[in-house]
């Protein structure tokens, strides 16, 4: 009998697309492709390719994860940590900073800025929507956050559940402008890392909060 499919390991060191391009090459081709006539646009700003114009796909590439259900122009990550935000710090504009969140999350301004001030206790998570869309941009959509000791978390609220006192230490660190708590608490064993090692292990408590 043959030995069983081995499946292969996620790369966690660079994006690989569907078509086995580095991301600065799909990002041009996408911009292309948008502007053909035969791009169809429900609402355009004719702002497609200003975040590859911005260099973000230099420090974005390494934090993506294959595209492995095929979406079009969409690229997420888990893994942004201090080094990456400050460089999306400072190529991002001031209004997006202070602007651009996901619904009733905290801006991606308070977000990376916090991760910067606490290298070893954040890091953010979200996507990115490349240059072939109209909605082209990168959102945070929460934080992992790493504790000292345990909570009693779920992904949803249960009497015991330590989420409100996570919650508040999250804010503590700077994740403080939200409009609502976050729709999902959870631990996070150290799926999506660039260094799994790093984080993620069973001494570390690192736990994850995310904004629908």
């Amino acid at each position: 009998m043959p030995a069983p499919a081995v499946p292969p390991e996620l790369p966690r060191r660079r994006f690989t697309s569907p078509e086995l391009v580095d991301l600065t090459t799909a990002w041009q081709l996408e911009e292309r492709m948008a502007a053909t006539e035969a791009a169809t646009h429900f609402w355009c700003d004719d702002r497609h390719g200003w975040m590859l114009r911005a260099g973000m796909h230099r420090v974005l590439e390494p934090v993506l994860l294959p595209d492995v259900l095929g979406a079009s122009s969409f690229y997420r990550f888990v893994d942004v940590d201090a080094d990456v935000a400050a460089d999306l710090l400072e190529r991002l504009p001031t209004e997006y900073l202070a602007t651009e969140r996901q619904n009733d999350g905290p801006t991606i301004g308070a977000v990376l800025r916090a991760v910067v001030e606490h290298p070893d206790r954040l890091r953010a998570h979200g996507y990115v929507v490349g240059p072939g869309r109209c909605d082209e941009r990168v959102t945070v959509e929460g934080v992992l956050v790493r504790c000292d000791h345990e909570f009693a978390v779920g992904e949803h609220h249960c009497p015991g559940c330590q989420c409100d006192e996570l919650y508040r230490y999250v804010v503590g660190l700077g994740v403080d402008d939200a409009a609502v708590p976050p729709h999902e608490v959870s631990p996070w064993r150290g799926w999506g890392l660039r260094d799994p090692s790093g984080s993620g292990r069973d001494e570390e408590h690192w736990y994850r909060l995310w904004w629908d």
